[in-house]
């Protein structure tokens, strides 16, 4: 059980931890809006459906909130028992630096368990379906000046299954009807040498069915070692059990490996490697990224809580801005290595964690020193 100690820390450090937890969630929010309303206005959408976007949205604010909120309470909450001169009283009666704060690390535990499991299930799901919401709104406010084919089209997809040997082209794909028109389809052999290509004017892919069915085209298979053609098939329709590539996985390799949730990193990590498609390291390395997010809450309590004890014997201000610039320069070393390990000098796993570990080790000696 906690001591009254323990609880009186952390009753004035959760207080102020709600209040600026809630400025810094409030502000992005309304940021968002500012930034968002005028456009999905424009889309002619129901204020049920823009409504519904935002609430979904609000949950991916956390990732940034949550630790930042964390430093601010901690430096604040410490600061203000430090000008009541209670920590010295504290100090005093014998306590240790971690006796006071066990509280406050308790919580910080606690909240990069809460930020990982947000990463893992919550915050990819929002992402996602706030995505969802915004392309539906689009495509509903395209069909109504241009025909379904042309609604929600995506240009020059192309996809290199490497895992399979098979080279996809498609001239445009609308993802509002799931219909790829000028499909170009070239079947590989070990070697990477074509011995079939289904070329097709348009191709249909059944979701539940994991299917393509090819319209209007043909069917061409080509002998390997010269590439001479062998036969030519033309067809008016055409059921193609073999090709199983989800549309949606292919136009993920298009996207910005930052501007996807951790599942759809994952379902590209889980299904091709980086010796099978190079591009696979920058979704590594997202992913690893994100895993390693979620221990920032407790890597961030671990670095406001020295300075803020500290400042018993110093300004108070210094250890703020000491702090602070630590805080800052945890981010900037992420983004470094994030960098380095995109360019091979370093494995994504390492490149993730290797500012947790440095910082979890910088926390424990400026914790000792405090005296």
């Amino acid at each position: 059980m906690f001591r009254t100690v323990d609880r009186y820390v952390f009753v004035e450090w959760v207080k102020i931890f709600i209040l600026v937890l809630g400025a810094m969630f409030g502000l992005q929010f309304i940021m968002e809006i500012q930034d968002s309303f005028t456009d999905l206005l424009g889309l002619d959408a129901p204020f049920g459906k823009i409504f519904y976007h935002y609430i979904v949205l609000s949950p991916g604010f956390l990732i940034f909130s949550l630790p930042a909120a964390i430093l601010v309470s901690i430096l604040y909450a410490l600061g203000l028992l430090h000008r009541n001169n209670e920590l010295i009283a504290f100090r005093a009666s014998g306590m240790s630096v971690f006796t006071v704060t066990r509280s406050v690390w308790m919580a910080g535990l606690v909240l990069s368990i809460c930020l990982w499991y947000l990463n893992a299930s919550l915050i990819p799901w929002s992402d996602q379906e706030a995505r969802r919401t915004l392309e539906q709104m689009e495509w509903e406010h395209q069909a109504q000046s241009v025909a379904d084919e042309e609604v929600g089209l995506v240009y020059s997809v192309v996809f290199d299954n490497r895992k399979q040997n098979r080279m996809w082209f498609m001239n445009r794909f609308s993802e509002f009807t799931q219909t790829g028109y000028g499909i170009s389809v070239s079947i590989l052999d070990e070697q990477r040498r074509e011995t079939r290509r289904v070329s097709a004017a348009e191709g249909f892919y059944n979701r539940f069915e994991k299917k393509w069915t090819m319209k209007n085209g043909r069917d061409s298979s080509y002998a390997a070692e010269d590439g001479e053609l062998i036969r030519t098939l033309p067809f008016e329709e055409l059921v193609l059990l073999e090709l199983t590539e989800d549309p949606e996985l292919m136009l993920l390799f298009g996207e910005r490996p930052d501007d996807l949730s951790f599942l759809e990193v994952k379902r590209i990590t889980d299904n091709f490697t980086k010796e099978e498609n190079p591009k696979v390291l920058a979704y590594q390395v997202r992913l690893h990224t994100l895993l390693a997010s979620a221990a920032s809450c407790l890597i961030v309590t671990g670095l406001a809580i020295p300075f803020a004890i500290s400042g018993i014997r110093v300004n108070p201000a210094v250890g703020v801005s000491k702090s602070i610039g630590l805080f800052f320069l945890f981010y900037i070393m992420i983004n470094i290595l994030k960098s380095l390990a995109q360019q091979e000098y370093m494995a994504p796993v390492l490149a993730a964690w290797t500012p947790n570990v440095t910082m979890i080790i910088l926390a424990y000696v400026l914790l000792r020193r405090v005296k």
